[in-house]
């Protein structure tokens, strides 16, 4: 059973970042009468997209907003439009705006900005940020956040279809939405993420030195999703489905991903709802393979609601419910893999949150409660062997599993009024604490390795079926200060503790950083920051001495054993290693991944329309948990596969980002990534996943299969005359590493020291919105991908025992795509 939780505040320092501000806007003619019916935007630097009509008084709020750097425009009928860039808010609490709009042909206009204006920045680490807006135009028309998320530099997604953030798995990184946790509490995955119709701002962190962020060593992605507007809105997206056509005949349907989205206040200026809802049926081609067999199937529901209570102008509540089913037909089919050995699954994903912010005693009161349950089968398609051999496996897949995983969580985070002392000083305290479960049932097949003349090589079995169940408790506090020096310097420091439970480890991460601009408003502004950050070791982890044993039996070439058989027990090793800002039980899984992270970065802007971003980073981690393996002794034939806390990485990062800002509907992101990526390539992860592997080799330190060395990325949003709009996306980067194998599926010499071709793709959507009447459009668009037709191909024959040992092929070369979405 769950067990009930407590929250506990500890009150340290911390400078708070939350949704603290809100800017109460007037809008006056030159004789200063109030302006009705005025349009206005609000943007931010962390892609924060809102507009809003005045009322009859001239006059309208923006509720919940994050201090920070805005832009307001404001448009009218018979007035000249107006547009104030740069004014900044760096306090929480009200701030007041005063705008004066001339009328049509005048030229005289004036603003009143009541807040202090600094010219630092409010972290020292500023995040990637992605608008939602603007990113649904691109050509892969991105559905949730997990399929916008590779736009960010530092952001890819490998060959298996996971997401890699510092060249590092999803289970080492961190996905919160609306500050809750919504990962799955099993395997640390992020699962089916929110759709993207629901979202306001995503923001990337690889160095989130703010103590409030904690449980990961790779990096943060924290989503905001938008609240319902003073206006009811609906949006209708690819509502007609994509036939599959082959040879000129109708093959049946591709995919039909409709999208629903709508808006508006259920209670005038009180109670609002938002709400976004995505069918989806997909069928993807894996071109390796002949048809009919070489379609891969996804269908499922993904839908998120939001309501929003403005119980008063000190008090906001917000409650979000995101439900996502999906049913998978031929997991991981590829050339190698074809439909007999694919898996099927099934996985079910529901979270709640309820959030509560209150202003009291000059600060603000935030407290959070959240519920996450994940549900997730996978089975084979038959009980036959699965039969691996150099030009490919057959059989059925290995593995049976059924799990289930629930946490229930709380939080509660103070922000203190300013504190005006040798400066100025933003305290935030804060605790959380998460109760969690998994459990589940595993079966397992043999596992054949063949030669190329189907001769049995070796045979691994596994022991009865195995049930487990485990469960944890997590704690963590933190404070922290953001210590405003003067107007062009800044300090974070802080501290963070956490522990689990089951690990029996305590943790301690202290934090800091700076923001300088040293020169004048047009000079850069330089941020830096260190600290330590630990991984939250996923409870799947502590259900692997549960697994099903192996036993591996080799024969020679009559069929006859040659040795064995071995049996192979799974087991979980203890961390010995002293860190002197970590305190550990003498117990199995005493675990506490950790990563020392240090960075630089220097902002300037060229000019009004373009500024630069350089940062170097450097992670270090080390107690990462990997599997290794323990040769059987020979007398007894007693081996071992040992999980534990020996494993290492080493990150380095330098990268350029550039943001082109023509105008509001003209934006062109620009970036170069250098990176390099080292450490154990037996992460945890591969071998306790929904579909694991069924080969678990030897451990190596050396390149990561996820290094990539070289990344450049640009794409952008154009409006274009007569409502034609263009959104292209170019990709260049460096081939991931992939293994050379030998009959025995064993490593071919040194592991990912080869690489696939160098990667290149520009596409484009071109799109035009056609008016139905007043109040209704159509928009048409057309997409194209891989443009120039470049070479990128999907697989290799990388067994050293396969006659096309070396071939590339599975090439996806230039196609099109056609749709139209409603807009109401």
């Amino acid at each position: 059973m769950i067990r009930g939780f407590a929250l506990v505040v500890l009150v340290c320092s911390l400078y708070g970042q939350s949704l603290t501000l809100r800017i109460d806007v007037v809008v006056t003619d030159s004789e200063r009468l109030p302006v009705s019916g005025a349009r206005l935007q609000l943007t931010s630097d962390r892609g924060v997209d809102r507009t809003a009509e005045t009322d009859d008084l001239g006059h309208v709020g923006f509720l919940a907003l994050r201090p920070g750097r805005f832009s307001v425009s404001a448009t009218k009928a018979g007035f000249e439009p107006l547009v104030k860039p740069d004014i900044v808010f760096d306090q929480p609490g009200t701030a007041k705006l005063e705008l004066t709009l001339t009328p049509t042909l005048a030229r005289t206009e004036s603003v009143e900005v009541r807040g202090t204006v600094m010219a630092v920045e409010d972290n020292a680490s500023t995040p990637n940020t992605l608008p939602a807006k603007k990113v649904k135009e691109l050509p892969n028309r991105p559905a949730t956040v997990a399929d916008a998320l590779p736009l960010i530099p530092g952001v890819v997604r490998e060959p298996t279809g996971g997401l890699i953030l510092s060249s590092s798995p999803e289970n080492r990184a961190a996905l919160i939405v609306n500050s809750a946790d919504v990962t799955d509490p099993a395997t640390g995955q992020f699962g089916l993420t929110v759709p993207i119709d629901s979202v306001e701002v995503m923001s990337v962190y690889q160095t989130a030195y703010l103590a409030e962020y904690g449980r990961f060593t790779a990096g943060l992605i924290s989503v905001e999703t938008k609240r319902g507007g003073d206006r009811w809105k609906w949006e209708i997206n690819d509502p007609l489905p994509e036939f599959f056509i082959r040879s000129w005949h109708l093959r049946g349907l591709r995919t039909a991903t409709p999208r629903l989205n709508f808006e508006g206040p259920l209670i005038k200026n009180r109670l609002f709802i938002s709400e976004g809802a995505e069918y989806e049926t997909k069928k993807t081609t894996v071109f390796t393979l002949p048809f009919p067999f070489n379609q891969k199937k996804q269908q499922g529901f993904n839908t998120f609601t939001q309501l929003d209570w403005v119980v008063s102008a000190r008090q906001l509540i917000t409650a979000t419910v995101h439900l996502a089913p999906q049913r998978f037909d031929a997991l991981n089919l590829d050339y190698f893999n074809p439909q007999s050995t694919s898996p099927d699954a099934r996985t079910h994903n529901y979270t709640g949150t309820v959030a509560d912010r209150l202003t009291l005693a000059g600060g603000l009161l935030e407290t959070r409660f959240s519920t996450t349950q994940f549900y997730g089968d996978v089975w084979g398609r038959g009980t036959d062997d699965l039969v691996l051999s150099p030009t490919g496996n057959s059989g059925s897949y290995f593995a049976e599993q059924t799990r289930s995983a629930r946490r229930i969580s709380g939080a509660v985070n103070y922000s203190f009024a300013p504190i005006k002392s040798l400066g100025n000083h933003q305290f935030k305290i804060g605790a959380y604490i998460a109760s969690s479960e998994h459990d589940g049932d595993i079966t397992r097949h043999p596992v054949d390795i063949v030669d190329n003349s189907k001769r049995l090589l070796e045979r691994i079995t596994f022991t009865r079926t195995r049930s487990f169940e485990v469960d944890d408790t997590e704690k963590s506090f933190f404070g922290e200060d953001h210590w405003i020096l003067s107007p062009r310097f800044a300090l974070d420091y802080g501290v963070r503790t956490e522990s689990q439970q089951i690990s029996g480890a305590f943790r301690v991460g202290p934090r800091g950083g700076f923001s300088w601009a040293p020169a004048a408003e047009s000079g850069p502004v330089i941020r830096g920051g260190f600290g330590l950050f630990y991984d939250r070791v996923p409870l799947n982890v502590y259900g692997f001495n549960r697994y099903p044993n192996r036993v591996v039996t080799f024969y020679d070439a009559q069929g006859v054993v040659s040795s064995g058989p071995f049996l192979y027990l799974n087991t979980l090793g203890q961390s010995r290693v002293r860190f002197p800002f970590v305190s550990q039980r003498p117990v199995d899984g005493n675990f506490s991944p950790r990563s020392t992270i240090w960075s630089l970065q220097v902002e300037q802007a060229i000019t009004r329309k373009l500024k630069v971003r350089a940062t170097f980073l450097k992670n270090d981690a080390d107690g990462l948990v990997v599997l290794n393996t323990v040769q059987p002794d020979p007398e007894t034939g007693l081996g071992a596969y040992l999980m534990e806390g020996s494993g290492e990485s080493s990150y380095r990062q330098f990268d350029i980002l550039a943001l082109w800002h023509l105008r509001d509907d003209r934006e062109l992101f620009m970036s170069y990534t250098r990176s390099s990526a080292r450490g154990d390539i037996n992460d945890f992860g591969r071998f306790l996943g929904t579909a694991p592997v069924p080969i678990i080799r030897p451990n190596y330190r050396g390149t990561l299969p996820t290094d990539l060395p070289n990344r450049f990325l640009a794409w952008g949003v154009f409006r274009l005359p007569r409502k034609f709009q263009i959104a292209p996306v170019m990709e260049y980067r460096s081939g991931f590493p992939y293994l050379e194998t030998d009959a025995y599926q064993d490593y071919a010499g040194i592991p990912y020291r080869h690489r696939f071709p160098t990667f290149l793709s520009l596409d484009a959507r071109v799109s035009k919105d056609l008016k139905i009447n007043p109040k209704y459009s159509i928009r048409l668009s057309v997409s194209s991908f891989n443009l120039t037709n470049h070479f990128n191909p999907e697989a290799v024959h990388g067994n050293v025992s396969d006659p096309a040992f070396g071939y590339f092929f599975g090439h996806r070369g230039r196609h099109f795509t056609a749709d139209f979405d409603f807009l109401f």
